[in-house]
C-alpha cells in the first residue's frame, strides 16, 4: 500500500486492506466508461494509479442486449499519459454502440509475505514458496470488475451473473433509482450469495478518511443496501479472503497459495 500517510486509505481498497493486509490487496481493476463510446481500464486506487499490465488482464468481454460475449483485449490500446509519462490506462476506443455491460477478470498473481527480524510487518514479495519457503503467508490474488452503460430500457444485462469468483450484481437497473433511493447490489462468492460482506461506494480521485468510509453489510441473501453517489461516477467495490481449502477453485488450479484474496468493483457513471 502506499503509506505516505497512514491515516488514510483509498476508499476502493479499505476492504481488501483490512482483510488481507498486504501491500499488493489494494490494487483493484476498474473499468471507466467514457467519451462517446470509450472504455479505459484502470488499476490501482485513488492516490496510487499504476500501469495496468496486459499480461495480467486475461479477459475484457463486452455484452450487448441479446447478443454473446465479445472478447475484446486485442483492441486495448495505451493511454497516452503526457510528454515524458510513461501510460498507465488502457482504452477501448469504440466499445461498441449497442454494449451495455463490459467485464473484466485480472491475476495479481501469488504473493508471499516473510517476516523480517525485529520488524512488526513482514515485506512481501510476488512469488510463491518455491523460493520463499520461509514465508508466513502466500496469496493468490484474482481482481474482477464490471462497468454498466445506463440505458433506463435495460431490463436484464444490469443485474446478469457472470460465474465471477467474486461478483457484484445490481438488482435494480441504477438508471432507474429515484432521487436517493437505495440499489440493492447482491454480493456472491463461488456463485453463491455472501453474507456480511462489506460493500463501498467511491471514485477515482477522493482518498477518504477510514473512519469516514461507509459500508454498507450484505444480509443473509447477499444483498447490500447501497446508497450511490448523486451524479457522476459510481464505482462500488467488495472484498473476500478465503482459505484455499478446494472450496471455491481446486486447490490444483491455485498451486501454493494458502489464500485466495479476492476484490470485485462494478461501475457506471450517473447523469
Amino acid at each position: 500500500m502506499n503509506c505516505k500517510n497512514a491515516s488514510k486509505r483509498p476508499l476502493l481498497a479499505a476492504i481488501a486492506s483490512m482483510l488481507l493486509a498486504a501491500p499488493v490487496a489494494a490494487h483493484d481493476i476498474v473499468l471507466v466508461p467514457s467519451g462517446k463510446n470509450e472504455l479505459v481500464v484502470r488499476y490501482g486506487h485513488p492516490g496510487d494509479w499504476q500501469r495496468v499490465e496486459e499480461r495480467r488482464l486475461i479477459e475484457l468481454h463486452t455484452y450487448a442486449d441479446g447478443g454473446p460475449p465479445q472478447q475484446r483485449l486485442a483492441d486495448l490500446r495505451p493511454v497516452p499519459a503526457g510528454f515524458g509519462k510513461p501510460p498507465l490506462d488502457l482504452r477501448l476506443s469504440d466499445r461498441g454502440a449497442q454494449t451495455r455491460l463490459v467485464a473484466a477478470r485480472y491475476d495479481n498473481g501469488y504473493w508471499a509475505r516473510v517476516p523480517v527480524p525485529g520488524q512488526s510487518k513482514p515485506f512481501s514479495r510476488n512469488t510463491t514458496r518455491a523460493l520463499l519457503p520461509d514465508a508466513a503467508l502466500v496469496t493468490n490474488n484474482l481482481k474482477f470488475a464490471k462497468a454498466l452503460v445506463l440505458d433506463p430500457r435495460d431490463d436484464s444485462l444490469h443485474k446478469r451473473a457472470l460465474g465471477h469468483l467474486l461478483e457484484l450484481v445490481p438488482q435494480k437497473n441504477p438508471a432507474t433509482l429515484a432521487a436517493g433511493e437505495a440499489l440493492p447490489m447482491l454480493v456472491l462468492l463461488g456463485g453463491q450469495p455472501l453474507a456480511g460482506a462489506g460493500v463501498e461506494v467511491g471514485n477515482l480521485d477522493d482518498v477518504i478518511p477510514e473512519d469516514k468510509i461507509v459500508r454498507h453489510t450484505t444480509n443473509a441473501a447477499g444483498i447490500a443496501l447501497v446508497t450511490l453517489r448523486p451524479g457522476g461516477l459510481n464505482v462500488v467495490a467488495v472484498g473476500a479472503e478465503r482459505p484455499n481449502d478446494g472450496s471455491l477453485l481446486p486447490r490444483e488450479r491455485v498451486g501454493g497459495a494458502d489464500r485466495l484474496a479476492l476484490v470485485a468493483t462494478f461501475t457506471w457513471v450517473r447523469p
